[in-house]
């Protein structure tokens, strides 16, 4: 690939992050807004990987893996 299409890619994963985050942002005005932890897990779900979450939500790796493995825990029955 030359280095050309590279940076071209590159400059088109940015926008798409930004685009990811505005969505994110944006909500109607009526709706809850959706938590840290369940943008993580949407976007895991869409495939993205703990690197890229942590780009798109400008938050640690140790952040995003945290919250992950939170996610994966089986939820404790209520007594």
């Amino acid at each position: 690939m030359e280095k050309s299409e590279q940076k071209l890619l590159e400059d088109i994963k940015k926008r798409l992050e930004v685009i990811i985050c505005l969505l994110f942002q944006s909500r109607p005005l009526d709706s809850e807004e959706i938590s840290l932890r369940e943008q993580i897990r949407l976007l895991h779900d869409f495939g993205l990987k703990p690197k890229e979450i942590s780009e798109i939500l400008e938050r640690s790796n140790t952040y995003v893996n945290k919250e992950l493995s939170e996610l994966r825990k089986p939820r404790k029955s209520q007594r």
